[in-house]
């Protein structure tokens, strides 16, 4: 089947989503659709469709004739998204477990071998990228589309905040060990550690960021 070609207003968002995610646009600051239009070859309708959906998605915040403000993620926010996305993880983690097959393991295995590799680079957005995966692939293991439409969106988030702090070399590092722990886990089919393995992943990932966490 042939693939449908991309339109303007779906490659401007491709890129300018892109460009915020990985940090070439930074948190506050505001784009000029009129230089962005400029840059990108683009004519300004589909530029402006483009942070209408990207408004919508919570990243942007469009200023009539001013320009884009790219949207920070507040330390409120920051809290919000790791809760929802261990919530979601760990749920997911407790009926995926019983699915985890050792063709899924060795996924894991080969999916932290490529972190190191980033890490020994000192790619951090490759990293991030990846990190990110190991989880996604997790949860996709136990099949719920309402879970994935919410979490892709959290995931984006987590990734903009963390291209900021994975460059501690020292979380990076931690958080490879703790997905060796995740994979340990399902070697030794303990449920409950696989389960409080991820969930702590996660919650270190924020208090790398923040520097405190205190659980209810």
């Amino acid at each position: 089947m042939k693939k449908e070609r991309e339109t303007l207003t779906e490659k401007a968002y491709r890129i300018i989503k892109n460009d915020i995610l990985y940090g070439k646009f930074k948190q506050n600051e505001v784009i000029s659709i009129n230089a962005l239009s400029d840059e990108l070859g683009i004519s300004r309708t589909p530029i402006t469709n483009a942070f209408q959906k990207l408004e919508l998605e919570d990243f942007v915040t469009v200023l009539p004739k001013q320009g884009v403000f790219v949207k920070p993620i507040t330390i409120t926010e920051t809290r919000e998204i790791y809760e929802l996305r261990a919530a979601i993880e760990t749920f997911s983690a407790k009926r995926a477990f019983d699915m985890i097959n050792e063709e899924n393991i060795e996924w894991l295995k080969e999916s932290v071998k490529k972190q190191k590799k980033f890490l020994e680079d000192e790619d951090y957005q490759s990293f991030m990228v990846e990190d990110v995966d190991f989880h996604k692939y997790i949860l996709e293991i136990y099949k719920n589309s309402k879970f994935k439409n919410i979490i892709d969106n959290l995931y984006n988030k987590a990734l903009m905040l963390g291209i900021i702090g994975s460059e501690m070399e020292g979380r990076a590092m931690a958080a490879i060990h703790e997905h060796e722990q995740i994979i340990e886990s399902l070697e030794k089919k303990d449920k409950e550690s696989f389960v409080n393995s991820i969930e702590d992943n996660v919650i270190n990932g924020y208090v790398n960021l923040t520097g405190n966490y205190k659980k209810y």
